[in-house]
């Protein structure tokens, strides 16, 4: 560290180093054009909230989150998918789809076993009650769809999730598909179907 021992290394842009009014502050914000009720990300955020209130008013008395049910419709479309490959095809980093997946075997939705075709692999599957569960909640997540889109006309829906999908669309190469979750590769073609017959 720099500077004299025991005294805080001054920069330039700190209050120590160039005090500020509060007339200049504002004056200073102002310019920056920052505006906090129009900012994109701002916006975002309480979007997702209220997808989440909504969602929590339809799924009410489930005990289950948004990213715990997207990843039981995925397996459920899928039949058998690795953890990691799951992780991508929800949009989930590898820690979060692992606590994710956690939760879902502890309800007893979801089953894992390491894949016969290859050992780095864990292979998910639903159970039987996980199947049950999650085909008779797939109207219900439409209907949180529905809510949420509810003040647009069917014009502006189809917009707003082309202009969503558009800014989505290079997730891919935002570190989605890093291997440091319980597989190091993709599920090998036909080692799904394998892993669905062989059960587990």
């Amino acid at each position: 560290m720099s500077g004299t021992r025991g005294k805080p290394e001054q920069f330039p842009d700190s209050p120590e180093a160039t005090p500020v009014s509060r007339d200049e502050m504002q004056v200073m914000f102002a310019r920056s054009g920052y505006a906090l009720e129009t900012h994109p990300a701002h916006l975002v955020r309480r979007v997702h909230q209220r997808a989440t209130q909504h969602f929590q008013q339809v799924m009410e008395g489930d005990n289950l989150s948004p990213t715990q049910f997207a990843a039981l419709a995925t397996i459920l479309k899928h039949g058998a998918v690795s953890q990691n490959h799951l992780g991508r095809l929800t949009s989930m980093d590898p820690s979060t789809i692992s606590v994710v997946v956690r939760k879902l075997i502890k309800d007893g939705l979801v089953r894992r076993r390491r894949s016969t075709m290859d050992q780095r692999l864990t292979i998910l599957t639903l159970t039987e009650r996980g199947q049950d569960f999650t085909l008779a909640r797939l109207e219900q997540s439409n209907e949180v769809g529905r809510r949420l889109l509810a003040p647009l006309d069917p014009r502006e829906r189809a917009v707003f999730l082309s202009l969503l999908a558009r800014l989505c669309a290079d997730e891919a190469d935002d570190g989605m598909e890093s291997g440091t979750g319980d597989d190091a590769t993709d599920l090998p073609a036909g080692a799904a179907l394998s892993a669905q017959a062989g059960g587990g």
